[in-house]
């Protein structure tokens, strides 16, 4: 396992930023996963909290310090907050790494998540050493397929009943993003 040390300066690409997650971002993180598209798509539950957004937080510190996610906010040039983008599940014996992103109502349609899907791959693949980092999107997601193929993620395969969601077995579309590909 490596240690993941986050950028002191935020990673940026046009309008849109990469910073690590803080305390007061509970309310905007609040107030983001409560929409339902959020919820639909994702692990966030439904009614979600400011609890819920406090042990968001407190998991991604915790898998941040233990070395297996390198979690970040996006935001906008004034820093409020528009979604998060992490590379999860990091399997440093294979230099591999999942990544996975929500963008809040208000960020969605201006290339936010392209851009930090592209931020934070890039990243993944110089500072960390990346050579291999995997995203998966339910079939029906067509947005987020969409948000994978601006970002040069490859389409691999459909994965049938591949994650339990809220309305039982999902197939995933699988693609694939190679160190060699990018940039």
């Amino acid at each position: 396992m490596s240690k993941i040390v986050l950028p002191g300066a935020p990673l940026l690409d046009s309008s849109t930023r990469l910073r690590p997650w803080r305390d007061d971002d509970v309310p905007a993180i609040t107030e983001a996963c409560r929409d339902p598209e959020i919820a639909r798509w994702t692990t966030v539950p439904e009614n979600y909290s400011e609890a819920d957004a406090r042990a968001f937080l407190l998991y991604r510190y915790d898998a941040l310090l233990a070395g297996t996610t390198a979690p970040f906010a996006v935001v906008s040039e004034e820093d409020q907050v528009l979604g998060s983008v992490a590379l999860m599940r990091i399997d440093w014996d294979h230099l591999r790494a999942e990544t996975g992103y929500w963008l809040a109502r208000w960020g969605r349609g201006h290339g936010h998540a392209t851009r930090a899907l592209g931020l934070i791959c890039r990243w993944g693949f110089t500072a960390l050493g990346l050579e291999r980092i995997e995203l998966f999107a339910a079939t029906g997601n067509r947005a987020s397929q969409r948000v994978a193929e601006r970002a040069g993620f490859v389409r691999e395969a459909v994965l049938r009943a591949y994650l339990r969601g809220k309305d039982g077995q999902q197939d995933m579309v699988a693609y694939g993003l190679l160190a060699s590909g990018a940039d």
